[in-house]
């Protein structure tokens, strides 16, 4: 029988036209949704490191000055070069400066040789700004954005593969319902030419035929809507996969509806879950709120390092040249401290207040995250049990059905029942089948998100 060769269809083991896995490894290679992230991340790397680098970029300073009027008439001009390093903060100089007319006392500093002087200093901050100060924290901020562009990335690849399982899962069940529509509007369509032999025989009556052509109309029905449904799932999948770029798309028509074979209940029951227990900890959602937590560490240890005392030593070595000069001595060496403390230091104390409650406050998020990631799991999992579960219940409740159509066709064959108890019992079966693949798919479909769940890019059919 037609009916018995769908089960056969159904729970053989042919070969997937476009399994989830392939179709998986195309979206995440050709797709424009996942090159866009990608690419995203690639752009928010370079901007990251781009601007880390800039923190450090050297500073030029030139200034000149001529006095042309009055009784001193003098030119002076100042160039000089600052570099920050990440190294307790310490800043290096090394400038140039040439000052030559006449000079009142009191600006006797810029008096230089002909050939002018130049210097060499550095200045190291002892306690505000030594072992961290915005300069840095800066950027070890971007240091950890470019780590958060990555894990922002991934979250992002584990909503698309959440969305394109319940997209392909739809189209393979939709797929599989217009199969069996079609194969039972078949079976009434040949049964219907045998009834109509009969008929003109004499051997059944004539309201067997009449209720054989109702049913072939309320299939033609069933089949029609089915076929809408599997367009419209068919659409909805081909354009969140479509490749606008590359103009690639997949074929998505009936044929291409994998025949996936049943699972082994029996060893689908034994294997066991993996627990959920610190697999939030890795979780791209966790990792991005400990990264934001890391950040506003970074904002807090500064708020408390720029409550301190400025403390800073400097050493300055500076040397003339050119023809000497009675008042100036060729070489001159420099050492000293600068001590600057506001009182009171209120708007340092009340930055520093705000980034500790910013630090409460993610350190509260990121406990609320990783309960909720485990939550999650665990809701997966519960989900994907029910699955199994269900998929058990669906292939013995069909064998049942093909039990039942069997002996009732049997029975109609003999002239012991008649249409419409035969029509019921198909209809049941075919209802039977209907809910065995929704049950596979539902299964699979749980599988992906109980992945998705884990933080896992995972298309694999199985359970790890």
């Amino acid at each position: 029988m037609i009916i018995l060769t769908l089960w056969c269809w159904i729970s053989g083991e042919a070969q997937a036209a476009l399994p989830f896995k392939d179709l998986a490894d195309y979206f995440f290679t050709s797709s424009d949704q996942t090159l866009v992230v990608e690419q995203d991340r690639d752009r928010l790397s370079q901007e990251y490191a781009l601007a880390v680098g800039t923190l450090y970029d050297p500073t030029l300073k030139a200034s000149f000055f001529n006095q042309f009027q009055g009784y001193y008439l003098n030119r002076r001009m100042d160039v000089s070069l600052l570099q920050r390093t990440s190294l307790w903060g310490t800043q290096f100089m090394v400038g140039y400066r040439n000052g030559n007319g006449a000079f009142p006392i009191y600006d006797g500093k810029w008096i230089t040789q002909d050939k002018g002087e130049i210097r060499f200093g550095l200045e190291i901050p002892l306690l505000r700004n030594g072992w961290i100060d915005p300069f840095r924290g800066a950027v070890q901020k971007g240091e950890w954005s470019i780590e958060l562009s990555k894990v922002q990335e991934k979250a992002q690849k584990l909503d698309l593969l959440k969305q394109l399982g319940a997209r392909y899962w739809e189209w393979y069940t939709n797929g599989n319902r217009l199969r069996v529509a079609d194969e039972l509007l078949k079976l009434s369509l040949d049964r219907q030419i045998k009834i109509k032999t009969r008929v003109e025989s004499g051997d059944i009556a004539k309201i067997e035929q009449i209720e054989g052509d109702r049913i072939i109309l309320q299939r033609k029905a069933t089949r029609a809507q089915q076929e809408r449904n599997f367009v419209k799932s068919q659409l909805d999948l081909d354009s969140f996969i479509t490749s606008i770029k590359s103009q690639a798309s997949l074929k998505l028509g009936i044929d291409e509806v994998p025949d996936y074979p049943y699972p082994d209940l029996t060893v689908l029951k034994t294997i066991k879950m993996p627990e959920a227990a610190g697999t939030e900890i890795n979780h791209p959602e966790s990792l991005r709120q400990s990264i934001l937590m890391r950040q506003t560490e970074v904002d807090r240890d500064v708020a408390r390092n720029q409550f301190l005392p400025k403390l800073d030593l400097s050493l300055n070595l500076s040397k003339d040249m050119g023809t000497p000069m009675n008042t100036l001595y060729p070489a001159q060496n420099e050492a000293g401290m600068t001590f600057e403390f506001p009182l009171p230091s209120r708007a340092a104390q009340a930055r520093k207040s705000q980034a500790n409650t910013a630090v409460i406050r993610q350190e509260a998020q990121l406990d609320l995250t990783r309960v909720r990631i485990r939550n999650q799991i665990e809701e997966t999992k519960v989900t994907l049990n029910l699955a199994i579960e269900r998929m058990i219940l669906a292939a013995d409740e069909l064998q049942l059905a093909k039990n039942l159509v069997q002996m009732e066709n049997r029975k109609f064959l003999n002239g012991d029942s008649n249409l419409i108890t035969l029509n019921i019992r198909e209809q049941n079966l075919t209802e039977a089948e209907i809910r065995k693949v929704e049950a596979y798919a539902e299964y699979r479909r749980s599988l992906n998100d109980f992945n998705v769940a884990r933080g896992e890019l995972n298309w694999s059919e199985t359970i790890k």
